[in-house]
C-alpha cells in the first residue's frame, strides 16, 4: 500500500506529540520525527540537507522559539528560528514538491479588538508575535503548496506538568491561593482537537493559505481557571490580577480570540467548544490526577 510520508519538525513539542499520534493511526500515512539534533532549521543548508534526504510528501513545522518573554530579551533568535527557520524549511519543502505547514499565532494581532479573523490585518505588539508574522510572510514569498495555521493557548497531553491547567490544579490541591489574570481574552485550544484539523485540511486536499485552527468559544484566564477547577470538581482561592500587573514591560494582546471564515470555504467544519475539548483532555489524564 502506499503512503505519504510525514516529517514532522519539533517531534519533541506539544503539537508535534498529538500530530504523531494522529497520522500513526491512519495507514495511508507514515510518519517521521524530527528535532534540533536532527538538523537546525536556522541553518540554511542543514535543513535542506535533511529535508531532501528524507523527501516526505508533507512537512509540518511545529518547530519554534515561542516564550514570549525569552523572545523580547533575544530578539535575534526569535527571528533567527520564528522566521529564518520557517524560510528554511519552506524553501526545501518546494524544492521537492511537498506541502509545508508552518505553525503561527494569534499573537500576530495586536488585541485591539474583540475577535481576528484570517481576513484581518496583523499588527503585532511584540518580538514573538513580529516574528512569527515574519515567518508567515516569508512562507508565503516562497510559494508552493502551503497552509499557514494560526492558533492559541495550546494545552495537551505532552506538556500537562507545566501548562496552564497544571499551574491550575497543582496549588489548588496543596490549598495555595492561585493569581489569574482576568482582562486577557483568547481562544483555548486543545492540541488534540487541532492536530485533527490540520490532517483534515490535508486529506481534503485544501487550497493553500491561511487558517485559523482554535477550539469554539473564548475565556479570560480567570474563565478558564474557573472551569478547570470545577470540572475537577475541586477547592481554590482565585485571585484576579491584570494583564498590566502580570506583564507591566512587554505588551501582550488583550484580546487573542481567533475565528475562522476559511475553513468555512474549505468545507470544514469549526473544532468544538473549548469547554467539551477541556471535559475531555480532563478526562484523558484523569490517571494523573490525584485530588
Amino acid at each position: 500500500m502506499k503512503y505519504k510520508l510525514v516529517l514532522i519538525i519539533g517531534s519533541t513539542g506539544l503539537l508535534a506529540f498529538d500530530l504523531i499520534r494522529i497520522f500513526k493511526e491512519d495507514d495511508s500515512y507514515k510518519v517521521i520525527g524530527s528535532n534540533h539534533d536532527d538538523f537546525d532549521v536556522a541553518d540554511k543548508q542543514a535543513t535542506e540537507k535533511f529535508i531532501a534526504l528524507i523527501n516526505p510528501d508533507i512537512v509540518i513545522n511545529t518547530a519554534g522559539f515561542i516564550k514570549v518573554d525569552e523572545c523580547e530579551r533575544d530578539p535575534k533568535k526569535s527571528f533567527k528560528v520564528n522566521a529564518i527557520g520557517a524560510h528554511n524549511v519552506a524553501a526545501a519543502a518546494k524544492a521537492i514538491s511537498a506541502i509545508n505547514i508552518y505553525i503561527s499565532t494569534s499573537y500576530i494581532f495586536d488585541g485591539n479588538k474583540k475577535s481576528f479573523s484570517e481576513n484581518s490585518v496583523p499588527n503585532p505588539v511584540n518580538i514573538y508575535g513580529a516574528s512569527k508574522l515574519a515567518g508567515e510572510i516569508l512562507t508565503k514569498i516562497i510559494g508552493g503548496k502551503y497552509y499557514i495555521i494560526r492558533t492559541s493557548w495550546l494545552y495537551g497531553i505532552r506538556r500537562q506538568d507545566s501548562d496552564f491547567i497544571a499551574q491550575v490544579i497543582e496549588p489548588a490541591k496543596k490549598g495555595e491561593a492561585i493569581k489569574v489574570i482576568i482582562d486577557q481574552f483568547g481562544t483555548l485550544t486543545y492540541t488534540l482537537d487541532l492536530a485533527l484539523k490540520i490532517k483534515e485540511l490535508i486529506d481534503k486536499k485544501a487550497s493553500s493559505g491561511v487558517y485559523h485552527i482554535t477550539n469554539s468559544g473564548s475565556s479570560s484566564w480567570r474563565g478558564f481557571a474557573e472551569k478547570i477547577i470545577k470540572s475537577c470538581k475541586i477547592h481554590a482561592k482565585l485571585i484576579s490580577v491584570k494583564l498590566a500587573e502580570r506583564s507591566p514591560i512587554i505588551k501582550k494582546p488583550k484580546y487573542s480570540v481567533l475565528t475562522s471564515v476559511n475553513l468555512k470555504k474549505a468545507g470544514i467544519q469549526k473544532l468544538r467548544p473549548w469547554e467539551e475539548a477541556l471535559k475531555d483532555y480532563l478526562t484523558e489524564i484523569r490517571d494523573s490526577l490525584i485530588l
